[in-house]
């Protein structure tokens, strides 16, 4: 999905740029001014932007390394595929005063080659094993000069062996997590520049890798930075390290921007940096070689948003000195207003990202399996998928018998169908699941520049009805899930805007006369399922199948904005079993205070869907209390058959019944609700 991230920033906008710089500070600059308290946007930067820009991540090491004049001491080479090595190497590269250069796997690019022979190293380094950096590259470098492979059973222990190759002494060492990159982007310009090694951790463990205490004490080290919040690098990994007799602190900030930022600070001076680096926060092709750049030239490292730099970085940078910019990438992935440090402004008045809520401190994982991987929503060979000759699912509306849209029927059936397309490779699948997309785009209606999908008739459950038209969270997050997966299989710009348009429609907050599907209620973030009129259910499964599209839009662009999101939904989901929960019996459906927590809200096909969407939000956080609720549920109530005819959420059949008769808010067709 990473490589996702960078098609989609390549995409939204304009082609790469590929402007040469050069990394020597300027002269003279002029001083930084001051960063204002108003909403207009300010910068700290006054110079014209400078920008590397390569064809790919190995051309953009070499046009970095280009600024150096050989013969240098070392070349470091990593794989350009994943971040680990390269990051550590990043570190080291910098200490020594030599470039990070990427290869791939298997083979040494001509350009890089080229690039080696050019700097005339004294010895090259190779970091990673033999299925990182293959055999066959380790000998054409040998023909260049000696070179000496540092690796480890894990990245983990690459880091620490690098270390201990790299580095005689250290007063401090800088800890952070080696399951994510933007907190090692920073930290290893950091350290480099300080002449000090990055060593990781698994940031969701609560003990240190073997080793790890022996290499700071081997360096010498009485003072350790661990980077990054507690959702990264767990408390419990700091009492390891205090309890060692270390002196330890924390840099972090509320996102990896603020984390950057904190990091900048800590490691420069006021005054201290008339130049910055600058990369995106959303992706590490980029700046992998750039990490290494900026600790050798001892200078700042930025992460910025795609068109701006938040507030923290902005201040950051106005603090140090920063009159000057290098952007590493094109226009598309850093904009002209991100290179030039052009302050994000201040989220729309009546957006839900005002309000504050609860938010578990995680870190959810990106190469987790995306969401309905092991159970797609519907069955899409089933004989009730009635299609139309369009390939468009028919929905017909309850009451009326009359034929209807129904945002999460298409939603759902589209997500099932590009499953069946991915599992079987037939292009009839995938033109199903796009004739779903088209009708959903077709039937949106807007709030602003977002996009949402409504219900065109009234719904009664129980004593209350909602008057059409009303809103779903679930419909805008499985909608959301669906254009996403469209984007990956089958890019077209028309995804991409039904993408941006669905996402913001999370941020905008309850209206009395304009959709909306995000509340917050006593402290805690609802993505509401049934959205109208009425008091809101507060509908656990409607909340998770939301979630599921967030998290697609995350892991597609790292938005920090939808990380948040996915934090405060999560706290609430935590928050809500104890009132879902029935003990030693079905659960309940929604928790609306005096109101859900009775008989006619237990539904046996939800409560086997709670428990499978528990499971899958442990897989996305790695937090076990999900998989315990979900264990929990099961212990209280198992159905008495179940029939897996294709492993979906529809087959679930309890007690020898159709699940759907059950279901107090069924509209007869979906297989998990409006």
């Amino acid at each position: 999905m990473r490589s996702h991230r960078a098609r989609w920033a390549a995409r939204v906008g304009v082609a790469l740029a590929l402007v040469l710089s050069a990394l020597a500070p300027p002269a003279q600059a002029a001083h930084a001014q001051s960063v204002n308290a108003g909403t207009r946007p300010v910068t700290a930067v006054t110079q014209t932007p400078q920008r590397i820009a390569g064809t790919d991540r190995y051309d953009t090491a070499v046009r970095l390394s280009r600024t150096l004049d050989g013969p240098v001491p070392v070349v470091f080479l990593a794989t350009g595929a994943d971040f680990p090595d390269a990051l550590t190497a990043a570190a080291a590269a910098g200490a020594a005063g030599g470039p990070l250069l990427l290869t791939r796997p298997t083979m040494l690019p001509d350009l890089v080659r080229a690039e080696i022979v050019r700097l005339a190293p004294q010895r090259i380094v190779v970091v990673g094993g033999s299925g990182v950096v293959a055999a066959g590259v380790e000998r054409a470098l040998r023909g260049i000069a000696p070179t000496t492979r540092i690796q480890g059973a894990d990245r983990y222990e690459t880091a620490r062996r690098l270390s201990t190759a790299e580095f005689t002494a250290a007063d401090e060492v800088l800890i952070v997590t080696g399951r994510d990159y933007p907190d090692a982007l920073v930290a290893a310009a950091a350290a480099g520049g300080a002449r000090v090694p990055v060593l990781l951790v698994n940031g969701r463990a609560t003990t240190l890798p073997s080793g790890i205490l022996q290499e700071i004490r081997r360096l010498g080290a009485e003072r350790v930075s661990i980077v990054g919040g507690y959702g990264a690098v767990r408390p419990e990994l700091q009492s390891v390290l205090a309890k060692a007799g270390l002196r330890v602190h924390r840099l972090a900030g509320a996102n990896r921007y603020d984390t950057a930022a904190a990091v900048d600070d800590a490691y420069f001076p006021a005054s201290s940096a008339d130049r910055a680096l600058i990369a995106t926060g959303a992706d590490f092709p980029d700046a992998l070689a750039g990490a290494a750049a900026a600790a050798r030239a001892n200078q700042p490292l930025y992460l910025v948003r795609r068109t701006c730099a938040d507030p923290a970085t902005v201040a950051s940078a106005t603090r140090v000195g920063t009159t000057a910019t290098l952007a590493l990438g094109g226009a598309a992935v850093v904009s002209e207003a991100s290179a030039r440090l052009v302050s994000c402004t201040k989220a729309a008045p009546g957006s839900v990202l005002d309000q504050s809520w609860d938010e578990l401190d995680t870190l959810f994982d990106p190469d987790a399996p995306a969401p309905y991987w092991d159970r797609p929503p519907v069955d899409v060979r089933a004989s009730t998928q009635v299609l139309d000759t369009t390939g468009l699912r028919v929905y017909r509306e309850k009451s009326t018998g009359l034929r209807a849209d129904h945002p999460v029927v298409y939603a759902q059936y589209g997500i099932s169908a590009l499953l069946e397309y991915q599992r079987t490779g037939d292009a009839l699948w995938l033109k199903r699941a796009e004739r779903q997309a088209e009708r959903l785009i077709e039937m949106r209606t807007l709030r602003g520049d977002a996009w949402w999908y409504s219900y065109p008739f009234n719904w009664t459950y129980s004593d209350r009805t909602l008057h059409a038209p009303w809103w779903s969270a679930m419909a805008q997050g499985q909608a959301l899930s669906l254009f996403v997966r469209l984007s990956d299989v089958d890019p077209q710009p028309r995804w991409d805007a039904a993408i941006e348009g669905t996402w913001k429609s999370f941020l905008q907050s309850r209206s009395s006369s304009q959709q909306w599907s995000s509340v917050v209620i006593d402290g805690h973030l609802y993505l509401e399922e049934y959205a109208g009129d009425q008091k809101p259910l507060q509908v656990l499964n409607g909340q998770i199948f939301a979630m599921f599209g967030v998290y697609d839009y995350w892991r597609l662009t790292a938005n920090v904005d939808a990380e948040r999101l996915l934090r405060g939904a999560s706290a609430t989901v935590l928050d809500m079993m104890p009132k879902i929960r029935k003990p030693g019996d079905v659960s309940y459906y929604c928790v609306q205070a005096s109101f859900c927590q009775r008989t006619l809200w237990q539904n046996q096909k939800y409560h086997v869907i709670h428990s499978w969407q528990l499971d899958t939000l442990q897989s996305l956080t790695g937090i076990e209390e999900f998989g315990h609720w979900a264990d929990t549920l099961r212990a209280d109530w198992r159905p008495v058959t179940l029939r897996m005819q294709n492993d979906t959420l529809a087959d679930e059949v309890t007690l020898g019944g159709d699940p759907l008769d059950a279901d107090p808010l069924d509209q007869g067709e979906s297989s998990s609700g409006p």
